[in-house]
C-alpha cells in the first residue's frame, strides 16, 4: 500500500509481476480524499460535501459489483451538475486508473488498514525523537536507532490477532447509549411481529436488533464548523459517523452476539462498532474484550438511603386481606 508515487509503482510492478501475479498494489485512501478535498475547494459548499459524500460511500463498497454499482450511479449524479464535469474529468482519468483504482475497503480483509497513516504517523515520530529533522552520518543515526530499538522493546506491546474495541469506540458507545441514540429494538405487543411470532425473544438469544441514531450536530462558531453533540473523545467525522446508520433497516442492525459479527459498513471495514459493543453490554457478563465480568443485582443502597426504606419488610404491613 502506498500513495501515487510513480517510482514505488514501477518497481514493485516490475518486481513481482504484472496484472498475472497474485500481488496487488493498494492505494491509501488518505491520499485520494485528500487529492479531492483539494480539488474540490473551489466549488461551492454543496457541490464539494457531495463528492466527499460519494466517495465515502465508494470506500466502503462491500465487493467489486456493489463498487461498480455504485460508481454509476456517482458518475450519473455527478453528470447533473455543470459544475462538477471538470472534477468528473479529473476523477476518471486519475483516480480510476490502473494504479490508483484500489482504494476500497474490499480489497482488504475485515479490520486491515486502508491507509498508510500508521507508517506515516510512525516515520514522523522517528524524524521529531530520533533525528531531530536532521542528517546525520550513519554512526550517529545508528546509535539513536539503537536508543529507539531498546525504548521500543521496554513497553513490549501485544501484537493483536483480532479486532479489539478502542478507547474512543467505547466511550462513543456509552456516550450514544446515555443519549438514548443507541438502543435495542423492541417490538410492542400490539405490532405485527409479536403477533406473528417473529420476535428476539423466540430465538436463542444471540441476535440483538440494535437501532443507531444520528447524534445531534452544533455549529462551533470560532472552527466554523458543526460537530457531533458528544463528548470529544466520542466523536466521529460526519460522514464516518453516517456508515453506522447508512442502509440500516427499521428494526435495527442484527447483531449476532456469538459471532461477535455486525452488517453495518463501519463494521465490514473495522471489525468493531459500536452496535456490537452496545449489543455485548445489552446480553450482559461480557465487557468489551470478550471477559466475563459480575453482576450486582441487589437493592441500590444510594436508592434506598435516599427514600429512607429500612432494610427488610415493613413493620405496618399487615395481611393482604386486611379491612382497615
Amino acid at each position: 500500500m502506498g500513495d501515487a508515487d510513480s517510482a514505488q509503482w514501477n518497481a514493485l510492478h516490475t518486481v513481482f509481476g504484472g496484472e498475472d501475479s497474485s500481488f496487488r498494489v493498494l492505494m491509501c485512501y488518505f491520499q485520494v480524499a485528500k487529492k479531492v478535498y483539494e480539488k474540490t475547494r473551489a466549488l461551492s459548499t454543496e457541490a464539494g460535501a457531495t463528492v466527499l459524500r460519494h466517495l465515502h460511500e465508494l470506500h466502503y463498497a462491500r465487493n467489486e459489483r456493489d463498487y461498480n454499482k455504485q460508481l454509476a450511479d456517482v458518475q450519473e449524479e455527478w453528470g447533473k451538475w455543470p459544475k462538477l464535469a471538470t472534477f468528473a474529468a479529473y476523477f476518471k482519468r486519475v483516480g480510476l486508473n490502473e494504479r490508483m483504482w484500489r482504494w476500497q475497503c474490499f480489497h482488504t480483509s475485515i479490520d486491515f488498514a486502508a491507509t498508510n497513516n500508521p507508517c506515516e504517523t510512525y516515520n514522523a515520530s522517528l524524524k521529531r525523537d530520533v533525528t531531530l529533522r536532521r542528517k546525520m552520518k550513519v554512526g550517529a543515526l545508528g546509535d539513536r536507532l539503537r536508543i529507539l530499538c531498546r525504548a521500543k522493546s521496554v513497553r513490549a506491546l501485544p501484537f493483536l490477532t483480532a479486532p479489539a474495541f478502542d478507547d474512543r469506540l467505547t466511550r462513543r458507545a456509552n456516550a450514544l447509549a446515555r443519549a438514548g441514540l443507541l438502543r435495542e429494538h423492541r417490538p410492542g405487543r400490539n405490532s405485527i411481529e409479536f403477533l406473528l411470532g417473529n420476535t428476539a425473544e423466540e430465538g436463542t438469544g444471540e441476535l440483538i436488533n440494535a437501532i443507531a441514531l444520528p447524534a445531534p450536530r452544533v455549529y462551533d462558531v470560532y472552527e466554523k464548523r458543526s460537530r457531533e453533540g458528544l463528548p470529544v473523545t466520542a466523536q466521529l467525522g460526519v460522514e464516518t459517523a453516517r456508515m453506522e446508520q447508512l442502509e440500516m433497516p427499521t428494526t435495527g442492525w442484527e447483531v449476532d452476539v456469538a459471532a461477535r459479527t455486525c452488517p453495518c459498513r463501519a463494521f465490514f471495514k473495522g471489525g468493531c462498532c459500536v452496535h456490537l459493543l452496545y449489543a455485548l453490554g445489552d446480553v450482559g457478563g461480557v465487557d468489551t474484550f470478550g471477559r466475563e465480568t459480575l453482576v450486582y443485582r441487589g437493592p441500590k443502597k444510594k436508592k434506598r438511603a435516599r427514600v429512607s426504606q429500612a432494610a427488610g419488610r415493613p413493620a405496618h404491613n399487615g395481611p393482604a386481606l386486611t379491612v382497615e
